[in-house]
């Protein structure tokens, strides 16, 4: 949660959660011992003001490293070059999202850690390409139907249209998580677009 979502709750204001974040990266700072899954993310402080910072995670015992206060790597380099070359060595795998800042740190920094990608952000990438995918097939259904002058293609277009229709949380979630609704969906879009079908199987 950001601070101000924390402080609506009326407990502690955005003022106390600042110095208690600030509080805790300091008593964070020690080097960790036997780190061997490393995982950098970021988290905004306050939405849309640019006020973000990297979360370093031991991922094996899923406790918090450390908070920096800046998400560059240029504001995380010297974060993790003072733990050592002891401490970086020894990490062998490093859960990181898409961004190449990430990937060069741990390619530079870590000679023996495979990074990995989250797969938070991997899913996010996917359904965004199969939202593309589906305005796409959308369009030119819509262009079709506009060009034909049978009425039969015609019906089969606006078959196609109604089954790609509002498909879009059908298509990206597991289909075991659908509801009766969002199942029926998904079964329409197969049936209609074998392009969107080839996509999600």
């Amino acid at each position: 949660m950001t601070f101000i979502s924390v402080a609506k709750q009326g407990v502690v204001t955005t003022e106390e959660i600042e110095r208690m974040l600030s509080d805790t990266s300091r008593e964070l700072s020690s080097k960790p011992s036997g780190l061997k899954k490393l995982g950098i993310d970021e988290i905004a402080l306050i939405k849309g003001q640019g006020t973000n910072c990297a979360v370093l995670i031991d991922l094996s015992t899923s406790k918090l490293i450390t908070i920096v206060a800046g998400k560059t790597q240029a504001e995380i380099e010297p974060v993790l070059n003072s733990w050592g070359s002891e401490v970086l060595e020894q990490i062998e795998e490093v859960n990181i999202d898409l961004w190449t800042g990430y990937k060069t740190l741990v390619q530079k920094l870590m000679p023996n850690a495979q990074g990995v990608a989250d797969i938070f952000h991997v899913m996010v990438q996917v359904n965004q390409e199969l939202d593309t995918q589906r305005n796409r097939e959308k369009r030119q259904v819509i262009d079709l139907t506009k060009k034909s002058k049978s009425s039969k293609k015609v019906a089969e277009y606006k078959e196609i249209l109604e089954g790609i229709n509002d498909s879009k949380y059908s298509l990206s979630k597991n289909e075991e998580n659908l509801n009766k609704k969002q199942y029926i969906k998904l079964m329409e879009v197969k049936k209609v677009c074998p392009n969107l079908a080839e996509c999600i199987n």
